[in-house]
């Protein structure tokens, strides 16, 4: 990667006071515990950049066990330290997105006809109607306590 030149000013309030900066090109190599992350462009110098909320720190800092993250940075000229901009999956990333998983309290989806989950011949799908199907070739309905089955009418073959 090249460094990138002053492109353009860039502003990010509504008071019309442009922020100048340059962009830089790099790789991430270290990403903190606090969220941020240690950048390094092509001169080799290493500066700790913020990392927004748009970029997802856990892959983040597993793609960078993996190798160097392509990446871009914003310089501004003033006040604010400088922020990573964007990142790029190498090649060598690529283990990383065989997998997906979503930590978090509460998972939401939401449809406004139906929600299909599908792998092989395997398939849940949930209707705005109200109607849920699961099919496979083996179910298992498992409890602790009690596994209670009830409808208006239960029918088993």
């Amino acid at each position: 990667m090249r460094r990138a030149n002053q492109l353009r000013t860039v502003s990010f309030s509504s008071d019309d006071q442009p922020l100048a900066g340059r962009f830089v090109e790099g790789h991430v190599v270290a990403v903190a515990p606090g969220g941020k992350a240690t950048f390094r462009d092509d001169a080799g110098t290493a500066t700790e950049v913020r990392v927004p909320r748009h970029v997802d720190k856990r892959w983040l800092a597993a793609a960078v066990g993996l190798a160097p993250v392509p990446a871009i940075a914003l310089h501004p000229d003033d006040i604010l330290s400088p922020v990573l901009w964007c990142v790029f999956s190498a090649p060598e990333h690529e283990p990383l997105d065989e997998r997906f998983q979503v930590h978090a309290k509460t998972v939401e989806l939401s449809a406004s006809e139906s929600i299909r989950i599908s792998t092989g011949k395997s398939v849940i799908t949930v209707t705005a109607k109200g109607e849920v199907s699961v099919r496979g070739k083996n179910i298992t309905s498992r409890a602790s306590n009690l596994n209670r089955i009830r409808g208006g009418a239960v029918k088993i073959n």
